[in-house]
């Protein structure tokens, strides 16, 4: 125990974290950047200070360590890139190298005494690790190419004042802000995953998985209200997260193997909510209310189907792996 309390240790880090990088928005950092860096500053201050609290991790080589070490390095590495306003293909770079690292401290360390023996499995293993890793990291990438300090609302107020009159909105531009209203933000389809993984570690028994993806959802439920203040999180959070859930994803995978198709089930789901898009082209555009009303059940429903279809997946595996022992 460092602390009686982890949740006050959490507190703590995370408000003297926000603090300075408020200060830093005062003394003159761009708006937009120090807001990025806040909301990316709370993610790690949580995630990581609730387990070590408890006495976590024993090791950073694989288990919850990787995964704890993987969100502070990428959080760094995201907060530097913010701020040096790198492009998205040397973002894409630091990324990937990230990923190795995560592989390497996940898959190229015994967890529990667990180890991979030289051969097909291990090949298999960094194959399976890098591939979906890497698709993870492309689809849930920011939006460079788009900065906050472009609002959307000043360029709406300037096509304003076009020939064209209010009712000569186009129903294109209709269903696309439909279509916005019904799809999940990034942050929100992170915290889905953090939550999925979280019921599927706790079917299985691993413990310390748990705490840490409890701490992480908090995390990213705190950014997700946070979302309207900085909605294209860029580099900090995409970075820190996503390399943490597949560390602490793989690692549970390597100790639970009958977790495989739970986490499978959970990434497969979650890939699809693109369906969200075309359920909401159905919307009626006539009535703002009910179409935002609408919307919001189809974003709610696409959020909360991976976690029931990971649920009951881990459940059945997990009664599976205890009747066999």
């Amino acid at each position: 125990m460092f602390v009686d309390s982890p949740f006050i240790l959490a507190i703590v880090i995370s408000g003297i974290i926000a603090a300075v990088l408020m200060l830093a928005l005062w003394l003159g950092l761009e708006r937009s950047i120090a807001r990025r860096l806040v909301l990316g500053a709370i993610i790690p201050a949580v995630a990581v200070a609730v387990p070590a609290a408890i006495g976590l991790p024993e090791t950073a080589r694989g288990g919850v360590g990787a995964a704890l070490l993987m969100l502070v390095l990428g959080g760094v590495c995201g907060a530097i890139m913010d701020i040096s306003r790198l492009s998205e293909r040397i973002s894409l770079g630091v990324a990937g190298l990230t990923l190795l690292l995560g592989g390497w401290l996940v898959l190229a360390a015994p967890i529990r005494g667990l180890s991979y023996h030289p051969g097909a499995i291990q090949i298999v293993a960094w194959l399976a690790f890098l591939i979906v890793g890497g698709c993870f990291l492309w689809v849930t990438r920011p939006d460079f190419t788009e900065d906050d300090d472009d609002g959307a609302k000043p360029a709406k107020g300037r096509k304003a004042k076009s020939t064209k009159s209010k009712s000569g909105k186009s129903t294109t531009d209709a269903k696309s802000d439909v279509e916005t209203i019904a799809k999940p933000g990034p942050i929100a389809v992170l915290m889905t995953l953090a939550l999925g993984q979280g019921i599927i570690v706790h079917l299985f028994g691993l413990a310390d998985h748990v705490v840490f993806q409890a701490a992480l959802t908090v995390a990213l439920f705190v950014a997700l209200i946070s979302e309207k203040a900085a909605p294209q999180y860029r580099v900090a959070v995409w970075l820190g997260v996503v390399g943490a859930l597949m560390s602490g994803a793989a690692s549970a995978m390597i100790m639970v193997p009958a977790s495989c198709l739970a986490f499978a089930v959970l990434l497969l789901v979650v890939s699809a909510r693109q369906a969200s898009a075309r359920l909401a082209a159905h919307l009626p555009t006539d009535n703002p209310a009910q179409a935002a009303l609408l919307g919001m059940m189809i974003r709610v429903g696409v959020l909360a189907l991976p976690l029931i279809m990971a649920a009951l997946v881990a459940y059945v595996g997990a009664e599976m792996a205890a009747r066999s022992l």
